[in-house]
């Protein structure tokens, strides 16, 4: 059926094209592998502590180059999420659990294997992350938590 102005109603789908990205594209790109060691030198994180943390490392000195929002009290950055979807898309990273938490594969830490970063890199990143794993760690509590409430409902 028609409405009076002409215009068919129904539903739309609407597509989303993204480039497709190799394994090897990854290992290529230096701020994805960077990335990638970041999550695996923290452990399983969700989306928004990554946010959070990455955001708190550029503000430390380790600036990987990606551009930051706030709105609210949320971080985020757009670059930041396509390059998750790019992890998850190679299978370097994998979500587990309810809070559904980013963990790096077996696939990603063969590739972290062959990758080489800078000794002052590698220390200055495990320094850091050890300095605001408790500050992350309540933003990994907070997005479990609300989870858990969203399922009770």
């Amino acid at each position: 059926m028609s409405s009076p102005s002409g215009e068919k109603k129904g539903k739309e789908i609407k597509f989303e094209t993204r480039h497709v990205i190799t394994p090897d594209q990854v290992t290529k790109n230096e701020r994805l592998m960077k990335l990638l060691y970041i999550v695996n030198t923290y452990g399983d994180i969700s989306e928004k502590a990554l946010h959070y943390m990455i955001h708190e490392l550029k503000e430390m000195g380790i600036d990987l180059g990606y551009q930051f929002f706030k709105i609210g009290n949320v971080i985020t950055s757009k670059q930041l999420k396509d390059d998750i979807v790019a992890l998850l898309y190679v299978d370097f990273v994998e979500t587990v659990g309810r809070a559904k938490k980013f963990r790096v594969t077996g696939m990603g830490k063969e590739a972290l294997e062959k990758a080489s970063f800078s000794e002052e890199f590698i220390e200055k990143v495990k320094k850091k992350v050890e300095e605001i794993r408790p500050k992350i760690a309540t933003i990994d509590a907070e997005v479990e938590l609300s989870q858990r409430g969203r399922r009770r409902i």
